[in-house]
């Protein structure tokens, strides 16, 4: 053999050991990652934790139902929202549980459990529950400086997390606190679990809040356009989101968390706040939100 063979022997040797390296990091990355998955218990007993440190009741004022959007580019046909039954309502819990696990909603270190700062989407004001009110007339969003922070023409205040640099300024301009920050790597510290693949595990430095379950109302639209492609007609030809639920309201054993469509006579939303008092937070009340709650009767 001589040098030049000698010398391509010794590289091929090389690229295969590093190549055989780097699949063995990856396996072990793998299996490291999977050992570090929290068991579902985990989030219930955090659940319990956070609502033991249940915040100060909301201060409710009385507002009108929430109409079409004044954006531009608002549906004139959509705007999705939901209302909160305080008559119905228990504070049982049950729809912190069903977000957190719809939507990956990660865990939080024993340090920032033990200061209340939870990740929780929904959360409980007093006994009630409270989340991001997708107001229509939303602050935070003005301040985003990369529009990660932005409004649907359907009325959902929607975040894009790939756009979102951390600045905070949405959360620092919410004046009911809606918004939570990824403080931590929570994939890294084990505290994240992937239980919905349809919505992505967030990344630290990362602004999120309440997206009124955006996947299913995303996966209705796709089945009624599907529809309306192979059928030769439809009794309505709009799409209005009708059927779809949200976690937190399917999961509520009361039934007190409604969704639905503000402009759609025939939505469950509509319907059931005909004749009640609806309410929002004092601080929110101005801002025309589309998520807000009902007590009695008019």
């Amino acid at each position: 053999m001589d040098r030049r063979e000698f010398i391509k022997s010794c590289s091929l040797v090389a690229v295969m050991g590093l190549l055989y390296g780097c699949r063995k990091s990856a396996v072990l990355g793998d299996i490291a990652s999977q050992l570090s998955v929290p068991e579902l218990k985990r989030f219930e007993d955090e659940v319990k934790l956070a609502m033991s440190q249940a915040k100060k009741s909301l201060d409710l004022v009385k507002i009108s139902t929430p109409g079409a959007l004044k954006i531009p580019g608002a549906s004139a046909l959509n705007r999705f929202g939901m209302v909160i039954d305080l008559d119905a309502c228990d504070g049982c819990g049950k729809c912190i549980l069903a977000c957190n696990i719809e939507n990956n909603v990660p865990l939080v270190t024993p340090e920032d459990a033990s200061r209340g700062r939870f990740m929780h989407w929904v959360e409980l004001r007093g006994n009630a529950p409270f989340m991001c009110a997708h107001c229509g007339n939303a602050p935070c969003e003005r301040v985003c400086p990369t529009g990660a922070a932005n409004h649907t023409p359907d009325g959902l205040s929607a975040m894009m997390y790939k756009r979102c640099t951390g600045s905070r300024f949405c959360g620092a301009n919410c004046p009911a606190q809606a918004r939570k920050f990824n403080f931590n790597d929570a994939q890294k510290l084990g505290l994240a679990r992937q239980f919905n693949k349809e919505v992505p595990l967030r990344d630290k430095g990362v602004m999120e809040k309440c997206s009124l379950c955006l996947q299913r109302l995303q996966n209705d639209r796709l089945a009624f356009k599907t529809k309306l492609s192979v059928a030769a007609t439809l009794e309505d030809a709009e799409w209005r989101g009708r059927g779809v639920k949200t976690a937190c309201a399917e999961a509520c054993p009361h039934k007190a968390i409604v969704f639905g469509n503000w402009l759609d006579e025939k939505s469950p939303l509509v319907q059931q706040t005909k004749d009640r008092i609806l309410y929002a937070p004092r601080e929110l009340a101005d801002l025309d939100p589309s998520v807000v709650f009902m007590r009695g009767s008019r």
